[in-house]
């Protein structure tokens, strides 16, 4: 690998755009006068490489390797190096297929810094890996050496030589690779002491508390038991104490029931003589009753109906009608004080107008008072420096001083002019005679000159006759590129995701010779296409093992596939011509529908797309459930009577009309239906971009035999170009082609020396004419100094007074200005309240007047019905005082015939009222037993084991009051207990016990790592260590073989420092025949210098380097 070319942009001396190319690739000089930037190319090969000492290149900073930093419109520093990689067996790592390597690094002032590698953006990490993996730290470089680096390598320390031989021998990349080895090792200890603090502080004090929470919520589980039981043995008592009061009174009514039976008789014979006298009685009342009283009756209950609904809707309506008056009272307080703030705000905003208008006139009249003082300041000074005006830089003297040194100057220049014109006259002469001369040759030359840039006409216009445009070229293949990259990315993406869902591949054998393969139409799965990717879980819960069950035309093909298919699997085949299909009907669908709303409830076959030859397999998979959005509309599309059909959530959770829920824990749900979408997706785009492809391809081929031609004659027009432009060169580098030029120089330069002594000769009229005015002007200047000199003093005092006084009023003027404002603020903060509020009182006042006309229309209505009722009431009042005196004769006939029959009754009735009474009790147990039996279910189920000894109900062993009372103090017990207990306490202590076993778990991983991470420490300090032993003994050797035969008789060694090893460091050691120099400041200069390049040369020697830079070698 060595480099190719060097481009530099904005780099320190280098403002433009430098290409420095045709590197040897294996030697290379650059010389040129000081100055002239040699060693900025060397640095900027070092910046490139990525050099972090910038002293090594004469910089303090980034911002200097900026030219001229920054300071002349470039602000931004850029170099390239392309370096040859065409021999593969020195390439750096992971770069063995480029033939060329460009890295560029860019850094602009402000401090941003990017490297780019082949033109795409590269952290400086890899870029630093890149160089190292072939012996290129430029941080601690044996290939690099600049000023002065020979002798400095004597004056180094043990630990600075040893570093050198560790770059030498590649280990400093072993030293960066531990560095950053302990660092990610610092980190994994500080995480550890993380989940250590985290154990300590909340993990491991929460899993306490929550322990001891959950064994009090275990003492309130088990005493909910214990009360159940208790609450269960009382029922039970209860039950049985009802059950027997309700069969004792049922005896004791039949035996009552018999005495009546046989009293009934004795009276029957009174009960006829009176039968008929009670028959006429009763006859006439129930006329009466049947005409009039139960009417009356029904017109009393309405008017009284009427008049309580007549008083509450008129109380409603006086409360309507005052809240609505109040309501209107405060709109009329808000309207009133709106106004009043509207005018404050008005007369607020005159005020401020006012000030400010007043400021602005003081402001202008205090600019002006400021500019006239500055003036008649600048004319003071002026006058007291010797000037006649303020606007003049310099004195009166110095004036006329300068202006006769410029009548000399413009004289002298005259003088230069005319010479100069006489001179270029007489060489233009010449210059003439002698490019007449050499006009054959000239004329010779543009002749040839002419015929080949005709002959480049030519080939151009035949490039154009052709219909080819290079642009459409580039484009279809940069297009061909892109869309190959695209299909390679596809087909990736369908590989591994057919890898994923290999368990939906159905493969099978022919089970018979020419099978027509399409019968098998394939899995469920692959059959449908999802609408809404929202609703995959819910699809894929519905379908279940039905996804992977596999469809086919008819029962025979199916029996082929199991008898001769070779099935390496158990599947479940769909025949379509037999499946019996089962769909929800539409009137059920739109019932749901109604239910909970359209867009909360789906059949879930509307989810789905398929082939209308697989329809059937599809319904019978995905047509009897329905998916809803929530758990609220699942509930109701399940358990409606209407509906009644499964149901399943987008979460996955199943409900069924029988009761069953099926949930919890989703498991990966909705994935495989999820990537059977996306590799439906990914094959339909592969088919669109592999057409593209074609579509591009042929494009392509249609244009090859075009791009051919047309490369052909633009080589040659190139080529051509190239010959034009060397004749060219030689047409202008000619004598009479120089000697032209050379005439138009001088006749130029001969018309500006004439244009030039006119303009001098103005000039020196001028300064004549300055020189007398001036003297003119200094003789009467004198005498009018001293009174110019007191009336500007006089104006300058008056004006700084006007000024003090002008500012303290703007100040003035300011602050009230000021304070209105905020006043003006406040108000209409106060008026933007008000508004708000008599907005909000507009619209309740428009809603109680609604309201309130409503209210009386309803009152209006009840009171005309009121009245007609009353009405109708007092008409059959009149009818039934007829009826009355009727009625009353009748009674009194009646009252007689009771009188005999009464004594006969009384008997009977205190008979019928025991009835009655043990009726009623007998009926109170009933209703008891049957309440206590629709309440408590269990009790049907353990009715038979109620007062059984060895049973829970076992009354004569528990006594059933101390039962009773056991139960009441076990109530009060658990009800204290119940507050509290932390009812979540078991399914917080289970996530607590998760979160401490994961943060165990991280811990165990991050200890591991460690682990790892010290051995594999160990074992590169190992290797550096015998890698740093072989590259000591090998260089130690060469660096002595090099200086002895540098200088003869003299020897060279590399030893550890006294009392270490050749880890601790190395020292140079020198002997002269046999004896050992002690130090090497012995030598002379000469002796260190072929000391050190000694050195030098055997670290090189060791490793070769693909590149050496070797600043200024003339030096040593």
């Amino acid at each position: 690998m060595h480099i190719k070319e060097v481009t530099l942009e904005g780099f320190k001396s280098y403002a433009g755009r430098t290409v420095v190319s045709g590197f040897d690739p294996l030697f290379n000089a650059i010389t040129g006068l000081n100055g002239s930037g040699k060693s900025n190319i060397l640095d900027s090969i070092c910046f490139v490489l990525g050099i972090t000492d910038l002293r090594q290149v004469r910089a303090a900073s980034l911002q200097e390797l900026v030219y001229k930093q920054g300071q002349a419109g470039v602000t931004k520093a850029t170099v390239s190096v392309v370096f040859d990689n065409s021999d593969r067996s020195r390439s750096p790592l992971g770069y063995e297929d480029s033939s060329e390597i460009t890295v560029t690094r860019q850094i602009v002032v402000g401090g941003r810094n990017k490297y780019l590698i082949n033109g795409h953006l590269a952290q400086p990490s890899r870029v630093q890996t890149l160089f190292h993996s072939v012996q290129l730290n430029v941080n601690n470089p044996h290939f690099l050496i600049m000023q002065g680096r020979i002798t400095k390598v004597l004056n180094m320390k043990p630990p600075e030589i040893l570093s050198m031989l560790e770059e030498a021998a590649g280990t400093r990349m072993y030293e960066m690779k531990k560095e950053s080895a302990l660092k990610t090792l610092e980190k994994k200890q500080n995480k550890v002491d993380e989940i250590n603090k985290l154990l300590d502080v909340e993990i491991l004090p929460a899993l306490e508390k929550l322990r001891k929470e959950r064994c009090q919520y275990m003492k309130w589980a088990n005493g909910n038991a214990e009360l159940d039981r208790l609450k269960r043995f009382c029922i039970a008592y209860e039950f049985v104490q009802a059950e027997r009061v309700r069969d004792g009174a049922l005896n004791d009514v039949k035996q009552i029931r018999a005495r009546i039976l046989e009293l009934d008789e004795n009276t029957e014979k009174l009960k006829a003589d009176i039968q008929e006298m009670d028959k006429n009685i009763s006859t006439l009342a129930a006329e009466k009753e049947a005409k009039l009283g139960g009417e009356m009756k029904a017109l009393s209950d309405k008017v009284d109906k009427l008049s309580h609904a007549l008083i509450k809707e008129t109380s409603v309506m006086n409360n309507q009608e005052e809240t609505l008056k109040s309501e209107e009272k405060g709109v009329e307080k808000i309207l009133k004080n709106i106004e009043d703030i509207k005018r404050s705000m008005i007369e607020r905003d005159a005020a401020v107008k006012d000030v400010e208008d007043g400021a602005s006139d003081m402001k202008r009249k205090a600019e002006d008072l400021t500019r006239k003082l500055d003036e008649n300041e600048k004319e003071y000074q002026g006058v007291l420096a010797g000037k006649s005006n303020a606007n003049e830089k310099k004195c009166l003297e110095d004036q006329l001083r300068d202006a006769k040194a410029a009548v000399g100057d413009a004289e002298s220049g005259l003088k230069q002019l005319t010479t100069k014109i006489s001179h270029s006259e007489k060489e233009l002469k010449e210059k003439k005679a002698l490019l007449v001369s050499k006009r054959d040759e000239a004329t010779a030359a543009e002749n040839e000159l002419k015929e080949r840039t005709k002959d480049l006409e030519a080939i151009k216009t035949s490039m154009g006759s052709f219909n080819y445009n290079e642009a459409q070229m580039e484009a279809l293949q940069k297009d061909h590129s892109t869309e190959s990259e695209i299909i390679q990315n596809l087909k990736d993406c369908i590989r591994n995701l057919s890898g994923e869902l290999a368990n939906l591949h159905f493969s099978y054998r022919d089970p018979e010779r020419d099978f027509d393969r399409s019968k098998v139409k394939g899995v469920v799965a692959r059959l449908i296409r999802i609408k809404d990717s929202s609703a995959a879980t819910a699809l894929e819960v519905t379908a279940g093992g039905r996804l992977f069950n596999v469809v086919v035309d008819t029962e025979d093909t199916g029996k082929k596939l199991l008898k001769n298919g070779d099935l390496r699997k158990r599947v479940t085949i769909i025949p379509l011509n037999k499946i019996q299909t089962y769909m929800i009907p539409d009137r059920v669908q739109q019932a749901a529908r109604r239910l909970v709303g359209p867009d909360n409830v789906t059949l879930a076959l509307e989810l789905v797309g398929y082939g209308e030859e697989v329809k059937n397999a599809v319904a019978y998979v995905f047509g009897s459930t329905f998916v809803c959005r929530n758990t609220e509309a699942a509930k109701e599309v399940a358990f409606n009577r209407e509906v009644g059909s499964t149901s399943v959530t987008l979460e996955g959770d199943t409900y069924q009309p029988s009761g069953l829920l099926t949930g919890g824990s989703k498991g990966g749900r909705g994935d495989l239906l999820r990537k059977l979408d996306k590799l439906a997706k990914a094959e339909t785009d592969l088919s669109d971009h592999q057409k593209k492809l074609s579509v591009i391809e042929q494009q392509i081929g249609a244009l090859l035999p075009l791009q051919e031609r047309y490369t052909k004659l633009k080589s040659q027009f190139e080529l051509k170009s190239y010959d034009l432009s060397l004749f060219q060169k030689r047409v202008e580098q000619n004598e009479h082609h120089k000697l032209g030029e050379l005439v138009k120089k001088i006749e130029q330069e001969l018309q500006e020396s004439k244009q030039e002594l006119t303009e001098k000769q103005v000039q020196y009229e001028k300064c004549v004419s300055m020189v007398s005015e001036l003297e003119q002007t200094i003789r009467t200047y004198g005498t009018e100094r001293e009174g110019r000199l007191k009336a500007l003093e006089k104006m300058i005092k008056s004006l700084k007074s006007e000024m003090q006084s002008m500012s303290k009023q703007l100040k003035a003027y300011e602050s009230e200005r000021e304070r209105l404002i905020m006043e003006k603020d406040a108000v209409a903060n106060e008026l933007a309240t008000l508004e708000e509020q008599l907005s909000t009182s507009k619209a309740q006042i428009t809603s109680l007047s609604e309201t309130l006309e409503k209210q009386r229309d309803k009152v209006t209505a009840i009171k005309q019905e009121y009245d007609q009722a009353e009405g109708e009431l007092n008409v059959g009042r009149s009818k039934l005082k007829e009826c009355d005196s009727q009625i009353n004769r009748m009674a009194k006939e009646q009252q007689k015939l009771q009188q005999k029959l009464s004594d006969s009754n009384v008997e009977r009735k205190k008979m019928e009222n025991e009835v009655k009474r043990m009726e009623i009790e007998q009926k109170d147990c009933s209703s008891v037993v049957d309440k206590l039996v629709e309440k408590y279910s269990w009790i049907a189920t353990e009715k038979q084991l109620f007062g059984k000894s060895g049973t829970d109900y076992d009354f004569e062993s528990c006594e059933p009051h101390k039962a009773r009372e056991e139960l009441e103090n076990l109530q009060a017990q658990q009800s204290s207990l119940e507050k509290r207990v932390n009812k979540k306490v078991m399914a917080m202590f289970e996530k607590a016990e998760d979160e401490y076993n994961d943060l165990m778990s991280k811990k165990n991983i991050i200890e591991n790592d460690k682990a790892k991470i010290k051995k594999v420490i160990e074992e590169l300090d190992e290797k550096k260590k015998e890698t740093l032993k072989v590259t000591w003994l090998k260089v130690n050797k060469d660096f002595g073989s090099i200086f002895s035969t540098l200088l003869p008789g003299t020897m060279a060694k590399l030893d550890p420092p006294e009392g270490g090893t050749f880890l601790d460091g190395l020292e140079v050691r020198v002997a002269f025949g046999t004896v050992w120099k002690q130090s090497l400041s012995e030598l002379s200069g000469g002796q260190r210098s072929l000391l050190a390049l000694s050195l030098i040369l055997a670290l090189l020697l060791f490793k070769p380097a693909p590149l050496y830079i070797l600043d200024e070698c003339g030096d040593w």
